[in-house]
């Protein structure tokens, strides 16, 4: 099992726990609710037909785990302030599970405008649109706006999702096929693990990371590693 992690979250147990707190149908719910606007845990609770108490320990696992964080607002009547609840944290969370691979993906989306890893003339186009919309003081407008760049950003997104599939597609061929050689020309398993974890990697983990990921003394990693690099000669992958 590959992950690849980025920001505040930059371990599979972090994953694990996001994992863990998104399992939860009600926080699930509480997130959807709390992404319209900040509220109370009273509305909370009416809004999901879950009882106060419930809803307050959903709220303090959300809170533990960064994804929810609190204020205090005046209340409109004679009475002390409320503690709202709004959405902390911007991320992506991306699991891929196909037959021969199994992928999960964690990006933190920043809050501060960043510039983004893009030359393509349509986005810089849509963020010209944004800063008109910032400028824009007509309720009316902005709605309209709003729904006309918010259409056109979810058609663009359909279109990416359809050629990450497309290409998820093509990573499972290749990575069977692949698979395949590995299972049908090495006995050793060691040997397979290694050859598992480092096909197709951008970055080729080192002997102290292969011990650590595949549970085996660094000997056993450097002999495996031996009798790879003697096998695949010509081969790419152990080119030191």
């Amino acid at each position: 099992m590959k992950s690849e992690t980025s920001g505040l979250m930059t371990n599979l147990e972090n994953i694990d726990a996001l994992l863990e707190v998104l399992g939860n149908d009600t926080r699930r719910r509480i997130l959807q609710l709390l992404a319209d606007e900040p509220r109370y845990f009273i509305q909370l609770s009416k809004d999901l037909g879950v009882s106060q108490q419930a809803v307050l320990k959903h709220l303090e696992v959300l809170e533990k785990n960064g994804l929810v964080s609190s204020f205090d607002k005046d209340s409109e009547f004679a009475a002390p302030k409320r503690k709202y609840y709004h959405l902390n944290r911007s991320c992506m969370l991306a699991i891929g599970i196909t037959k021969d691979a199994v992928q999960f993906v964690f990006h933190d989306i920043p809050q501060e405008k960043a510039r983004e890893k893009t030359s393509s003339s349509e986005f810089k186009l849509l963020q010209r649109q944004l800063l008109d919309l910032e400028r824009e003081n007509d309720p009316s407008k902005i709605l309209t706006i709003s729904d006309t760049l918010l259409k056109e950003i979810n058609v663009k997104l359909a279109e990416l999702a359809n050629t990450e599939i497309a290409l998820l597609r093509l990573r499972q061929d290749i990575t069977r096929r692949a698979h395949e050689a590995i299972r049908d020309a090495f006995d050793q398993d060691l040997q397979r693990q290694i050859l598992y974890s480092t096909i197709g990697e951008e970055k080729r983990p080192d002997v102290d990371e292969l011990s650590e990921m595949l549970d085996a003394r660094e000997r056993e990693i450097n002999e495996a590693l031996k009798v790879l690099r003697t096998r695949l000669q010509d081969n790419v992958i152990f080119q030191q």
